[in-house]
């Protein structure tokens, strides 16, 4: 094989590996549920958090930081909690408050994504009262 020709076909490999790159990388997941949901109230106490994602998530570069009453962050343990690898899950006990859980995902072949979900934690409201 001359030279030219070579050239050629190893610079088609380039422009074809470089687009299949750029197309992986456009493959950031995207938040399709949560729970808590954000603005929802939960109550007081072990509070389940689970965040489900339209792609399979690497669980090992997931991070999730909880902003909660005090101020101090505290940086979340979670783990897959389906068989697909599209939703993450922890739990952890809660106080009244005010809350802020700052994520970041990445797809196994794509670029990071992130987001926050803030939510409420307090007493459970007290059952209406009949009148007999």
């Amino acid at each position: 094989m001359s030279f030219f020709p070579m050239l050629r076909m190893l610079g088609l490999s380039a422009i074809l590996s470089g687009a299949a790159v750029v197309a992986q990388a456009s493959a950031a997941p995207a938040l399709v549920h949560s729970d808590p949901a954000p603005g929802q109230r939960v109550a007081a106490g072990n509070v389940a958090i689970r965040l489900s994602f339209d792609t399979v998530i690497d669980p090992f570069r997931a991070r999730l930081l909880l902003l909660g009453p005090s101020g101090v962050p505290q940086l979340l343990p979670a783990s897959p909690s389906d068989d697909e690898q599209q939703s993450i899950a922890t739990s952890m006990a809660l106080t009244p408050g005010h809350y802020v859980l700052h994520w970041r995902m990445r797809a196994r072949t794509g670029d990071p994504v992130q987001g926050t979900l803030p939510f409420d934690v307090g007493t459970t409201p007290a059952a209406p009262v009949t009148a007999r």
